[in-house]
């Protein structure tokens, strides 16, 4: 039995360096060739990532990184698109809303490949 959320450094075993996962999602979106779901999924991936050590008191970093993980939440619940399984909609996120993020990217890091 695996743990879910899996924990950080489980979830972004293979994620690029941050400074390159910038600049895909920013060519991407730029170019039209992205999902709304992965934008939100990897954004929301990245704002985590970038936001692991800071502090808990910082109102400016926790809103970003709320916001991002929001967006995803709602998105999936509204349009049922939950890969792992626990549904966006599962009260336990309410009190670790990173953990769904990880569960996510977890999932679609495993059947997607980047260049």
């Amino acid at each position: 039995m695996t743990d879910l959320p899996p924990p950080f450094d489980a979830a972004y075993i293979n994620a690029p360096q941050v400074h390159e996962e910038t600049e895909e999602l920013l060519r991407l979106r730029r170019a039209g060739r992205i999902s709304n779901r992965d934008w939100l999924l990897r954004h929301a991936a990245l704002t985590d990532r970038q936001t692991l050590g800071a502090d808990p008191a910082d109102g400016k970093v926790q809103t970003a990184l709320h916001r991002s993980v929001d967006k995803l939440i709602a998105f999936d619940t509204a349009n049922a698109t939950t890969a792992g399984p626990i549904a966006a909609d599962d009260p336990a996120w309410a009190a670790d809303p990173r953990g769904y993020v990880r569960q996510e990217y977890a999932i679609w890091a495993t059947g997607n490949t980047r260049p």
